[in-house]
């Protein structure tokens, strides 16, 4: 007889746990967005579960006010916690910005997978202090079919294209449309800097480290057209070196964030 009864408590206590977890609120995604991102990024107005849930996805940078995205709805598989992953498909929807994706979390490693998102440039400027000196405007697409990122590593490939590119530091608007490729290889990614059209051609190559965080993208600046309008902006470039042609050299800290 105590047996059966500690079988039933134990089967009771296992029902009570499972139940728990499954209806576990939304705020523990919340939790564990703060803590991840080391406060950067939180989801205000919690509801749902953290299996099926929605919020408001927020920004916090210390130098600007928060800054919320818009509505972030996220769905996990919870059957891949069996393999000892986790797995959830995410979207956000707001003025200017669709993001959706799907985000497999492992031992020290994150997945991305089928990524489309846009977004205002001006965000780049939020996340980044030194960009916003620029005063960029524009739309951002950013695209991956699948992109692994560990601690010191990166594997796969991504686009990010910057359409109807402007800046606060030129009259000119826009300056063109532009193409970043990464491409990941190992504890180094190579980058690729290319002009689809407008008036200022960029171009050039560079390296993102992942296990410290450190851009460096070299290339050269030209203005195809207005190049008077365009002198202001391209003497932030560098010296002409020949035929209004300007070097650069780009270096950023992802760290900083």
């Amino acid at each position: 007889m105590t047996r059966r009864w500690l079988f039933f408590g134990f089967l009771g206590l296992a029902f009570y746990l499972a139940f728990l977890i499954a209806t576990a609120p939304a705020a523990w995604v919340s939790w564990a967005m703060v803590r991840a991102s080391r406060g950067i990024v939180s989801i205000d107005r919690p509801a749902g579960t953290i299996w099926r849930g929605r919020g408001d996805l927020v920004i916090h940078i210390v130098s600007s006010p928060p800054q919320s995205l818009g509505t972030a709805r996220w769905v996990i598989n919870p059957l891949w916690l069996i393999a000892g992953q986790l797995r959830t498909h995410a979207a956000v929807h707001g003025p200017g910005t669709e993001v959706r994706a799907d985000l497999g979390l492992g031992y020290r490693r994150i997945v991305l997978s089928d990524v489309a998102a846009s977004f205002p440039a001006q965000l780049v400027g939020v996340l980044y202090s030194p960009a916003a000196l620029a005063g960029p405007a524009g739309q951002v697409h950013v695209s991956a079919k699948r992109f692994t990122l560990g601690s010191r590593t990166v594997s796969g490939s991504a686009v990010v294209q910057w359409q109807q590119a402007a800046s606060s530091l030129s009259s000119v608007r826009p300056l063109g449309d532009y193409r970043l490729y990464l491409e990941g290889h190992g504890q180094t990614a190579g980058l690729r800097l290319e002009t689809r059209s407008g008036a200022l051609a960029l171009s050039g190559n560079g390296t993102w480290q992942p296990g410290t965080g450190q851009i460096r993208l070299s290339g050269l600046a030209k203005a195809v057209a207005h190049p008077v309008e365009l002198q202001p902006l391209l003497r932030l470039f560098g010296p002409d070196s020949g035929g209004g042609q300007r070097n650069f050299t780009l270096s950023a800290n992802l760290e900083r964030l």
